[in-house]
Order: C-alpha cells, then structure tokens, then sequence
C-alpha cells in the first residue's frame, strides 16, 4: 500500500482544528506564548505555525514534523497520528513555564541594564524579546529538548565526547 503524503489540505477541517488547537496548547505549555519565538526554534516560518494552528489547509509534511520535533510531548508523527483522529500527547507544562509579567518589567541584571538605557521604548521591547527568546531556547537545549538538529550534543554526551 502506497503511503500517502502528508498535507493538511488531505484532511477534514475538524481534523485541521483538532491539530491547530493541540498544537496551541502545547506551545503556550512549552513556554512560547507567542508564535514567533516559536517558530524560530522549531525552523518553521510564522506564517506555516499560524496557518497550522488556525487549522488552514496547505501546510505540509516538512513543516508539521518540524512541529512535532519542536514540541516537548510530541515527535515528528504526532501531527499525523492526531489528524488521523489518534490520541492527542498529554500537554506537560514546560520546567520553566512563561511568567506573565510587564513585558518591560526586567527579570534580571542584563534586562535591567536594557531598560535603564537611553534606547527608545521600541527598541528595549526588541532588546529583551530577543534576549528572552535566546535564554528559552538555551533552556530547551539544556533540557536536552533542542530537536531542530538530532545530532547536535547535549549537556551529556557533548562532555563525554573526545575532541
């Protein structure tokens, strides 16, 4: 039997909706309340994430295994296995779950640093997105959680390693 290809438009909208919605959560559990980090660590583009998560059609396998790796319960078939009408990974909170705070209210010496400069409002917001997002994925990568690239070390094996 021939395997078909995966591609969203393939499927019912309630399926769309079912993985756009588990997808959602499980992302805003991972700690990525907003898309565009997101995105960036799993190697996808905002507009494939958001057109995942809206339940759109058009997106395909490339871009919802790169979800799946992305996500802390799911792997690269779990996007197929929940369009299928499979069961949905249980949605485990991330270690380090997302504070909700003033997004300019500083969480450390480097933020605080950044919001008592001189730079413009717009520009600090930038600064600590930027420096917010980097430490999330360190997290991740420490975590041993980072599967946009499978061979890349970990904490482990990267000290066990000859060099």
């Amino acid at each position: 039997m021939a395997t078909r290809r995966l591609r969203t438009a393939d499927y019912s909208a309630e399926a769309r909706a079912r993985l756009g919605e588990a997808v959602t959560n499980q992302r805003e559990a991972d700690g990525y309340k907003f898309r565009p980090a997101f995105a960036r660590v799993a190697g996808v583009s905002l507009r494939s994430l958001a057109a995942v998560e809206q339940g759109e059609a058009g997106v395909g396998a490339t871009n919802l295994r790169a979800i799946g790796r992305a996500l802390s319960t799911w792997d690269e078939s779990t996007a197929q296995v929940v369009l299928d009408g499979g069961p949905i990974p249980a949605t485990a909170v991330a270690t380090t779950p997302a504070v909700e705070h003033d997004e300019m209210e500083p969480q450390d010496e480097y933020e605080q640093m950044i919001v008592d400069s001189s730079l413009s409002k717009r520009e600090k917001r930038k600064l600590l997105r930027g420096y917010r997002d980097a430490l999330q994925e360190e997290r991740r990568m420490l975590r041993g959680v980072d599967h946009r690239h499978p061979n890349s070390p970990t904490v482990d094996n990267d000290m066990n390693s000859e060099h």
